[in-house]
């Protein structure tokens, strides 16, 4: 990630979004959040982040659907997605492109290491 972006939470769970945008910041990345896909594409379009996380299931517009406008998308086609989900499977999120997978299950503090790994380190703050 570079200085200026930031990492877009998708999920429709607003206890674990912003409990996660707030693990985020903590540790020195920006974080925006979005309670669906429709929102998230939205958000996109008036500016892109460094890196998406984003859930599988949700109203509106669920996270397949999510990662394949993106893909189809030159804007967005190259934006880095981490899965974060308590369904599906690793190899689904691979089918269309995304960096990794992440059980919810694993908790808020293995999911930044995962993050860590995906987005490198946090940008300068000015």
């Amino acid at each position: 990630m570079t200085p200026g972006q930031y990492i877009l939470v998708v999920d429709d769970d607003d206890d674990f979004r912003e409990a996660l945008c707030d693990v985020l910041q903590d540790a020195g990345y920006p974080a925006q959040e979005a309670e669906n896909g429709e929102v998230a594409l939205q958000r996109m379009a008036v500016e892109a982040p460094g890196i998406v996380l984003l859930d599988l299931k949700m109203p509106v517009l669920d996270g397949w659907g999510v990662m394949e406008r993106m893909r189809k998308d030159p804007r967005t086609a190259a934006i880095p997605i981490l899965i974060l989900s308590a369904y599906g499977f690793e190899w689904e999120s691979e089918l269309l492109g995304a960096q990794g997978f992440v059980p919810k299950s694993v908790g808020i503090q293995e999911i930044l290491e995962h993050v860590r790994r995906a987005a490198g380190p946090p940008p300068m703050r000015h």
